[in-house]
């Protein structure tokens, strides 16, 4: 069942989030406590939507997002999701996704934005949910 995040379900949000996003695929040392600090940026600000899938009492994955202005228009941008890795495959993922564009919808948004690997599993999971690759955007850094 998917339902509205509480904030104390960040603890477990950090715990799953650690173990979804292995350091192989994305370079960085997660821990359930550096993960938690991490959610907690995104849960505190002003325009957050946040929900859980939960089975049985456990919280099994957990989606980030955030309502922006963008141009003219209000879109949700997805900040993180996660889902235990035992449990990906499942459906789980689809139905927090799902509820996000239902949330968009409902409330007469533009649309829904991420970001994800090329390099991870994610981005074939975004395409099969009808999600494109955005023309004409880059993605730049400094060091």
């Amino acid at each position: 069942m998917v339902r509205q995040m509480k904030s104390e379900d960040l603890t477990h949000c950090g715990e799953i989030y650690a173990k979804a996003f292995p350091m192989e695929y994305w370079g960085i040392d997660w821990t359930p406590e550096n993960a938690t600090e991490y959610l907690s940026d995104y849960f505190e600000q002003k325009k957050f939507i946040g929900y859980v899938y939960e089975e049985n009492k456990e919280i099994i994955g957990c989606i980030f997002a955030l309502c922006k202005i963008s141009g003219s228009k209000k879109e949700i941008y997805v900040n993180e999701m996660a889902v235990l890795p035992d449990r990906q495959g499942r459906g789980i993922g689809k139905q927090l996704l799902n509820t996000v564009l239902e949330y968009s919808s409902k409330m007469g948004l533009a649309g829904v934005v991420l970001y994800t690997s090329e390099y991870a599993p994610a981005a074939k999971f975004y395409e099969n949910n009808g999600f494109k690759v955005s023309q004409g955007t880059i993605c730049m850094y400094r060091d």
